[in-house]
């Protein structure tokens, strides 16, 4: 599968850290971040390793782990979804308009 071009996006470094650690097998914060949303980002052509390689509640393990280095594991779990929900929008639309204008 060809890599889509992240580049501009909304936490873009973040979002390739976060696929480099799935793909080597590393449930780092940035992969289970990742993990939780794996199949829309799948649906949007994201390399993300089968449901059965990824942890099974990596919601709840990425709130665990912020919480470890963190006194307000709620703040930056918001954070952290907030800025995969920018993400996924900027790439929604990015892709839209590829798709358009290859129409």
């Amino acid at each position: 599968m060809t890599m889509l071009d992240l580049q501009g996006l909304p936490a873009a470094e973040r979002v390739e850290r976060g696929l480099a650690d799935l793909r080597d097998g590393r449930f780092s914060d940035e992969a289970l971040w990742l993990a939780a949303a794996s199949v829309r980002l799948r649906s949007l052509g994201l390399p993300m390793p089968a449901a059965d390689l990824l942890p099974r509640e990596p919601e709840l393990s990425l709130y665990a782990s912020l919480g470890e280095s963190s006194d307000d594991p709620y703040y930056r779990y918001n954070a952290w979804r907030a800025e995969l929900d920018s993400f996924l929008s900027a790439l929604e639309g990015r892709l839209a308009r590829l798709r358009s204008a290859g129409t």
